[in-house]
């Protein structure tokens, strides 16, 4: 019972519309997809004590081959999934999770929009944009 509630909390419907996006339309592989992943929880972390880590879940964690020359498959993509208007805090928040996940593209969604950041060493900060890029495209610009 209390499942089914979950699924209709608007944050997991929001979650859902995204992942479907993600799927349908952008070519996201579905096997690579981890949905409300708990950071101690992802192999790269492992090593890290668990009480070093935040008890923190990662909304969607989206996975690519040949990313990490120790693991087959590592994080692509982490989004956050809000119900509010896409605020300022709620960046540090994903960047504070990415310290740790260290995935090269972060986003923001809600129901609206989404806001996906790259981190620029030259200008030494992260920059959004709104839209989220196909699966190819995000893997095609982590090889440039």
């Amino acid at each position: 019972m209390e499942s089914l509630n979950y699924q209709n909390k608007p944050e997991e419907r929001i979650r859902q519309a995204w992942i479907q996006t993600m799927i349908q339309d952008l070519g996201y592989p579905k096997q690579w997809i981890a949905i409300e992943k708990e950071l101690s929880s992802l192999p790269h972390l492992s090593l890290i004590p668990k009480k070093e880590l935040p008890k923190r879940r990662v909304d969607i964690l989206v996975f690519a081959p040949h990313l990490h020359p120790d693991y087959p498959l590592y994080p692509l993509l982490m989004i956050e999934c809000k119900v509010a208007p896409l605020e300022p805090k709620f960046a540090h928040q994903v960047l504070g999770y990415n310290t740790y996940v260290q995935a090269p593209f972060i986003a923001l969604a809600n129901q609206q929009e989404i806001l996906v950041g790259t981190f620029d060493a030259g200008a030494n900060l992260t920059r959004f944009m709104r839209g989220l890029p196909s699966f190819k495209d995000l893997l095609h610009r982590i090889s440039k």
